[in-house]
């Protein structure tokens, strides 16, 4: 008995079309990120987070303990906790210079969505700080002719034998977005199945001062300038987003005595 072509087609085009939607699915996945596909992006940006110069002018860093709850909630590929002093001679101060010290924190994350929890008002407020809302807001800063778009945070800290103000200058990093202001940013690249494998990173510059008489903003804006000077092809590494087969390059900072780092964030 012979079957129309009408009929035959009928029969056929059913089971064709699920064999050419399967073979579309297998093509699409196969494009899909993998995690080991993005571990060059990581593996440079760890070795340009070790780069961080102990070293920097009058500036000199010493690693603080990595907290291990810090440890557990971010997962980091890497992570820098460092308290710099200044040590310029008394001639080389300005009437301006009070504030001597400042942390400088990074933290970069395999995985963007282990940065979503960890962000100065959850952070500080956790230990107890008060947050001070009408000393907080969105800032740009221009370090050596990069303009680095964040927000800064202020907290009253209440020690035994006074109260601080604490200070954060914060910013991050979404690969191939940039540098980003607050955690919208990053929230963006957690939705993205792909784009959350290559991470995000944060960058946080901390000063405790005295509450009663804090230093000028200016002071504050010229610390952060000169800390996070050197660490400009850092923050280029972190920025870009390479073909998964190539390694970004890594350029060390050229003016200052490195060592690994083995810091933590709060």
């Amino acid at each position: 008995m012979k079957i129309g072509f009408r009929k035959f087609a009928f029969v056929l085009t059913p089971p064709l079309m699920s064999v050419a939607l399967l073979a579309g699915i297998v093509a699409e996945q196969r494009t899909h990120l993998q995690p080991q596909a993005v571990e060059p992006y990581h593996a440079a940006a760890r070795d340009a987070v070790a780069q961080v110069p102990y070293v920097i002018g009058y500036w000199t860093g010493t690693d603080e303990k990595v907290p291990a709850a810090a440890q557990k909630l971010l997962r980091p590929n890497a992570i820098l906790s460092r308290l710099y002093s200044d040590n310029s001679p008394a001639g080389a101060r300005s009437p301006s210079d009070d504030q001597r010290t400042a942390h400088l924190l990074i933290v970069q994350c395999r995985d963007s969505r282990d940065m979503l929890g960890h962000f100065p008002p959850v952070c500080y407020r956790s230990r107890g700080d008060v947050m001070e809302p009408k000393n907080c807001g969105p800032r740009d800063w221009a370090v050596n002719g990069l303009t680095i778009p964040g927000y800064e945070y202020q907290f009253t800290h209440v020690q035994p034998q006074r109260t601080e103000r604490v200070v954060v200058y914060n910013f991050l990093i979404v690969p191939g977005r940039g540098i980003v202001r607050d955690m919208k940013g990053v929230e963006q690249a957690a939705e993205d199945y792909q784009q959350r494998y290559y991470g995000a990173a944060q960058f946080q510059v901390v000063f405790d001062c005295d509450a009663a008489s804090p230093p000028p903003a200016e002071r504050l804006d010229e610390i952060f300038a000169t800390l996070i000077g050197p660490n400009l092809k850092l923050i280029e590494t972190l920025t870009s987003t390479p073909s998964p087969a190539a390694t970004p390059t890594v350029a060390a900072s050229a003016t200052a005595t490195t060592s690994p780092s083995s810091g933590a964030l709060q």
